[in-house]
């Protein structure tokens, strides 16, 4: 019985995939809380409001949104679909 306990709470997730800032894309963040991308090699911008700008800090410091947090999940699609954040493998 104990061994088959040990086994069930050594078992361990598979490695989660982090996002970075894509490439060019540089994140200047703004003093009232928000933050702009700015693509260097098209010259494309996105204002990001304080919501945005914050769920951007945390995805970039290794958190992953919520599984139910479907506003965050969209966001995050649509960052990458954009080509604003690219998926890595690296965590951190």
């Amino acid at each position: 019985m104990a061994e088959g306990l040990t086994s069930m709470t050594e078992q361990t997730s598979p490695p989660t995939r982090g996002v970075t800032l894509a490439p060019g894309v540089v994140l200047t963040r703004l003093p009232f809380g928000g933050a702009v991308l700015m693509n260097e090699n098209t010259l494309a911008l996105a204002e990001c409001g304080e919501t945005d700008a914050e769920l951007l800090r945390r995805l970039l410091a290794g958190e992953q949104p919520a599984r139910d947090d479907v506003a965050a999940l969209r966001a995050v699609g649509d960052l990458i679909s954009s080509q604003w954040l690219a998926v890595t493998d690296e965590v951190k």
